[in-house]
């Protein structure tokens, strides 16, 4: 994996109005370089970030399958995937490269959040939910932490996932911090709606066409990565050729009919990292606008939204950094 620079940047106020206040290039010859990749750990690093206790939680809205990895008596992180995927498809890239000895291991519970028709296996949505929207959604993380008598979190979401947790996170207490990836912020523009209206309409009558799944992927990765047929698209290619249509078709819906979140009522630490190449960079960036004064971005060059697969090893400092910023808190040691 070739360690390209990412851009870490701080937003302030300025004259009354958001703008960027400092701008750090990380670099593999900068002193605080991205840390190498054991390769002889990853096979167990993936084990103990991924495989771990399934629990089926029950809410009004049907059953939400967590996936707990570590110790239960640590500080909790709740992970919760991008549209399409699961936990492991989303996340998987990050946890290996981080290492066993990372904080984001190290100090932490892991609740793999499975948005429900994404789990293995899964054959439908429940009923319930139907339709789908991020207000039952953030309802079910809530009642996660309930089952699991959590009273404090750090949340980590990607693209619609990071949309959920940001919407529980300013509707609920208890997540003090926040690392949302390329989170989706706005009601959708046409050129999306009409995407997205689209690919419901083809799911609903005629099942996954090569043109949706093809649209689907490009919502998770950047065109450069899907046209050199890379590993990771033709690992999705594959999972969504076996998701049922009806399942995608109903979280597509959700994605067309969202609307705008209000993130100045977020009281959560956050970290924001954008792939400059996603579809969703602007409203992303719309989002960090919001929280200027307790937000940090990184942008990482040549990534879709999906960088917890593409660019992992561009993380891992910056969430390092802002994991001992909470730690000096009080939170996650």
């Amino acid at each position: 994996i070739s360690h390209k620079s990412s851009r870490i940047v701080w937003w302030g106020l300025k004259n009354g109005r958001n703008a960027v206040m400092a701008t750090f290039e990380m670099t593999p010859t900068d002193s605080e370089a991205p840390r190498k990749v054991d390769e002889s750990c990853t096979v167990d690093t993936l084990s103990l970030a991924m495989a771990g206790e399934t629990v089926k939680v029950d809410t009004k809205y049907g059953p939400i399958t967590v996936t707990v990895c570590g110790d239960a008596k640590k500080p909790a992180l709740l992970t919760c995937h991008d549209i399409g995927l699961n936990h492991r498809s989303c996340f998987q890239g990050l946890f290996m490269c981080a290492g066993p000895e990372s904080r984001l291991l190290k100090n932490f519970c892991v609740y793999h959040i499975d948005l429900p028709g994404h789990e293995e296996n899964a054959t439908e949505v429940p009923a319930e939910l139907l339709p789908v929207t991020v207000d039952k959604l953030s309802d079910m993380v809530d009642k996660v932490m309930k089952h699991f008598e959590i009273s404090e979190c750090m949340g980590l979401g990607v693209g619609y996932g990071a949309y959920v947790l940001t919407k529980y996170a300013t509707t609920f207490p208890g997540m003090v911090g926040l690392i949302a990836v390329t989170p989706l912020y706005n009601k959708p523009g046409w050129h999306e709606w009409g995407n997205l209206k689209a690919a419901t309409y083809q799911l609903w009558y005629g099942g996954l066409s090569n043109w949706v799944r093809e649209y689907i992927i490009s919502r998770l990765v950047h065109n450069g990565m899907m046209n050199q047929a890379s590993d990771l698209t033709q690992a999705y290619r594959k999972d969504l050729s076996a998701r049922p249509p009806r399942v995608l078709m109903h979280y597509l819906q959700a994605a067309m009919t969202r609307s705008g979140l209000q993130a100045a009522s977020l009281k959560s630490q956050v970290l924001m990292f954008v792939g400059d190449k996603s579809p969703f960079k602007e409203e992303s960036l719309d989002m960090n606008t919001s929280i200027a004064s307790h937000g940090a971005l990184v942008l990482i060059d040549g990534a879709g939204t999906v960088t917890t697969e593409e660019r992992p090893q561009e993380m891992i400092n910056p969430i390092d950094l802002f994991l001992q910023r909470l730690e000096q808190q009080g939170f996650g040691v």
